[in-house]
């Protein structure tokens, strides 16, 4: 890790592919993709300040709340807190490419053991190796200058009245012996049954946004007692993992006119475009006879700015109870090409991989070769792209 000094005020530093790598094997115990993504812009952010801290300033600097390694908060919100002395310090990473506000969660303002002295506004750019310490403010200046959105439940700070030279925020860690909280009022208290309740609720991995799910000051109240938080994220982790054990997309039910819900026909993708498609599936098997298809909608999050994909499935029985199968990954109506580098995969039930191909520079799809199998097989298809991937698991 590389210090770039680019402009004095701000701390640039240049990450390696292997410490992003590190940081990617660390977010893989949480439940969700989102919460995956979260986790490991986190760890980027919260690694490269604490190594920092301790070389430059403050060998004692440390992780709030450590839990074995595990920050289970990353689970529901962004930023961590670090803990300087006796100073506390959010540090809130962003992929925005506009400096123009800091957005704090709530939580790290309003819960009374969570809120900070100071809060960092990081910029994260993994693809571009680095990170970017770029303005900082003060609890006080949170509550008394930020816009408050109830809807995502964040407090936004224009740029003007952020402070945008770390070496003030440093100065003033060091020497001023002014408050920087403001008064926070207290979160009611739940009883055991009622965090039992919450965490059996909000447990489930289908609640994307947990955090908006409840009221705020019930939220903050569980939230707050560690015990009930490690139990949410532990029950969270515990149903994903069933919930992907026993996932699989069963392609007889699809012989016999029996879909998924999220696997739709070509036509709602691609509209006049699907026939194409279907001629394509048809030169692509080598058969002039029709195939069963569906499609389904990838969503790649944050990696290819908001560009999502389309994943297609077809398959033609064979005799002997076996079928051919098809799979090719598609850009999203309305794009004609595919951004380059994305992976297409087949692998075994045990996770080997079989087959894998890689998007070129205007690529309209990529396919993976027609394989066959029988019925009972299992196989598993991925889409990756940078350090994001989802898995759809296949029984025939």
């Amino acid at each position: 890790m590389t210090c770039l000094f680019a402009d004095p005020r701000e701390w640039v530093f240049e990450i390696s592919p292997a410490f992003q790598e590190q940081s990617w094997q660390q977010s893989q115990v949480y439940a969700t993709p989102s919460s995956v993504w979260c986790a490991y812009i986190n760890q980027i952010c919260l690694d490269v300040f604490l190594s920092w801290m301790r070389t430059e300033y403050v060998a004692n600097a440390t992780a709030w709340e450590c839990i074995p390694g595990v920050l289970g908060f990353w689970e529901f919100v962004n930023g961590t807190v670090v803990l300087l002395g006796q100073k506390r310090v959010a540090l809130i990473p962003s992929e925005a490419i506009d400096d123009g506000e800091l957005e704090v969660p709530q939580e790290w303002v309003d819960i009374p053991n969570w809120a900070a002295d100071y809060y960092i506004a990081v910029q994260v750019k993994p693809d571009g190796n680095w990170v970017r310490f770029w303005s900082y403010t003060t609890h006080q200046e949170l509550k008394s200058l930020a816009n408050y959105d109830p809807v995502d439940r964040t407090y936004c700070l224009d740029s003007q009245h952020l402070t945008k030279d770390l070496n003030v925020f440093w100065m003033t860690y060091q020497f001023s012996t002014e408050e920087m909280k403001t008064a926070i009022a207290t979160l009611p208290e739940l009883s055991a049954t009622q965090a039992e309740n919450l965490c059996q609720r909000l447990g489930n991995s289908s609640v994307a946004f947990p955090r908006l799910a409840v009221p705020f000051a019930t939220w903050g109240a569980l939230l707050e007692n560690q015990q009930w938080r490690q139990n949410l994220y532990q029950q969270r982790q515990q149903r994903q993992q069933l919930q992907s054990a026993t996932e699989q997309v069963n392609l007889s039910d699809w012989l016999e006119g029996i879909y998924e819900s999220s696997w739709k026909t070509i036509e709602t993708f691609f509209g006049t475009n699907a026939q194409n498609l279907a001629s394509n599936f048809r030169s692509s098997f080598g058969l002039a006879s029709a195939s069963v298809k569906r499609a389904k909608l990838i969503d790649p999050e944050m990696q290819l700015e908001s560009q999502k994909l389309v994943l297609l499935v077809a398959l033609i029985p064979e005799a002997n109870q076996e079928v051919s199968i098809r799979v090719q990954l598609h850009p999203a109506s309305g794009e004609i090409y595919l951004p380059a580098n994305i992976k297409l995969v087949l692998l075994t039930e045990s996770g080997e991989i079989i087959e894998e191909v890689q998007s070129r520079e205007q690529d309209n799809y990529v396919q993976l070769p027609r394989f066959d199998g029988e019925a009972g097989e299992c196989f598993t298809i991925q889409v990756a792209v940078n350090d994001w991937k989802i898995t759809e698991n296949f029984v025939i």
